[in-house]
């Protein structure tokens, strides 16, 4: 957190962008007098939330972008004289509730490959966890994940977990993220290193 000079709204605002699963934080304290400073941050998140919004790789200009579950504090003190402590604590909390529940809006309404990619989700992981690497390297080179989510998923050890974080985040991208995927999906390398696509109804 960078003590500076006092910002007010209109231009010199930043910008921020955050995925439906992560968080930007852009408060301002000026002039602040007193014994104890509490800004602490406590973020919920649901099992199964994902990205949403622009889809993967795709995203607004802005001073911060948080995706893929990050968190970024743009938080601003300025002018502050606290005699005692200083608490900036950030929580994350796993909450009870499967995503989609609320006021977020289910994937499978977005479009019609959201729906057949997430009616497909487990056949789809057991058939390209045979060799996670390969269509990793296919969804990498169409930009469909960013370099940041690519070295993340390309360092998770486990075949099965790192295709369902895959998918996920294709779902995560919406209508356009799963069409791009079902057309990768569709190309005679794929289907020759993936026999068992052959057999499901992708269209």
């Amino acid at each position: 957190m960078d003590p500076g000079k006092k910002q007010t709204a209109g231009p010199s605002t930043p910008k921020v962008f955050a995925d439906g699963n992560s968080v930007v934080t852009n408060r301002k304290v000026t002039d602040v007098k007193g014994n104890h400073l509490n800004m602490v941050t406590e973020i919920e998140r649901h099992p199964g939330s994902g990205p949403t919004g622009n889809a993967v790789g795709e995203f607004p200009r802005a001073d911060y972008i948080a995706t893929g579950g990050s968190v970024i504090c743009s938080d601003v003190l300025s002018h502050a004289n606290i005699n005692g402590d200083l608490n900036f604590n950030l929580t994350i909390k796993q909450s009870q509730v499967p995503a989609g529940r609320g006021d977020k809006t289910p994937p499978s309404s977005q479009g019609p490959a959201v729906e057949i990619i997430i009616h497909h989700k487990v056949e789809l992981i057991e058939c390209l966890r045979a060799d996670p690497s390969f269509i990793l390297q296919h969804v990498h080179a169409k930009r469909m994940v960013t370099d940041g989510q690519y070295q993340r998923l390309k360092h998770i050890s486990q075949p099965e977990e790192r295709v369902t974080e895959l998918i996920d985040q294709v779902i995560g991208g919406g209508q356009e993220s799963c069409s791009r995927f079902l057309t990768v999906l569709k190309k005679p390398d794929i289907l020759q290193t993936y026999p068992q696509l052959k057999k499901m109804v992708l269209v």
